[in-house]
């Protein structure tokens, strides 16, 4: 059957979310820092950070575990406990805050050649975007591809942050078939995880596409249906595709 609809993942596929990454993390422990010496002024910067750790080993386990994805308030909240802090309302609502829009104060770079190939592919395609978060959620991702120009090619978003559920569970591409209006045998995924992105895509009945233009999966299994090593090559991998 004729591929109509294409879904993508976000983090190292669309952008590559080495880039900035420092500056995100700095601001984020900074504002941490400051509020948590309101209320333990001896506090140090490795107390935090290993605060930090523990909040994102949670994150880790139930994005692998449970298949769906904490969002910032909670992961906060987990940061808070493990410091034995009693955190008022007005300090924590501005924590994830700073937290969620990290990511527009230090952005990631977009994969190269993306913004041409989307256009081309919104031509052709129906397309959506299949996306895991952790402290940046769906809002704050529609808000930075305002600012490059690119939300307009995409007409479903399956962000875990509000739907409940992460990759590699088939809802998320159940999901997006049903906002494009396409059937599993219709669509492709394209992501640069084998575990969620070619796992998920194909136990959907979707093909499923492994882009290795930024990160490069180590696991060997499962074996995508194609290999996309450069957003400009997408045309020839399609056609190849069938």
């Amino acid at each position: 059957m004729t591929i109509r609809a294409l879904t993508l993942d976000f983090w190292n596929t669309m952008v590559d979310a080495r880039t900035n990454s420092a500056r995100r993390q700095q601001q984020r422990l900074d504002h941490l820092l400051r509020v948590v010496r309101t209320y333990r002024p001896e506090a140090t910067e490795e107390i935090v950070r290993t605060a930090h750790r523990e909040a994102a080993r949670l994150y880790d386990t139930m994005w692998k575990q449970q298949h769906r994805t904490p969002g910032a308030s909670a992961l906060i909240h987990g940061i808070w406990e493990a410091l034995g802090l009693a955190v008022d309302e007005a300090h924590h609502t501005e924590t994830v805050r700073v937290f969620e829009d990290g990511v527009l104060f230090g952005p990631p770079e977009f994969a190269d050649g993306l913004e041409s190939t989307l256009a081309w592919a919104a031509e052709r395609y129906r397309l959506g975007i299949i996306s895991d978060t952790m402290f940046s959620p769906g809002r704050v991702i529609r808000r930075l591809l305002q600012r490059r120009g690119m939300l307009q090619y995409f007409e479903a978003f399956v962000f875990s942050d509000e739907v409940g559920f992460s990759k590699p569970d088939v809802r998320a591409f159940e999901q997006a078939g049903l906002a494009l209006g396409a059937t599993a045998h219709e669509m492709a995924h394209i992501g640069d995880l084998r575990r969620t992105d070619v796992a998920g895509a194909q136990n959907a009945g979707l093909k499923a596409i492994l882009f290795t233009g930024v990160h490069e999966d180590p696991h060997e299994a499962p074996v995508p249906d194609a290999v996309l090593p450069h957003w400009q090559t997408l045309p020839e991998v399609l056609e190849q595709m069938g």
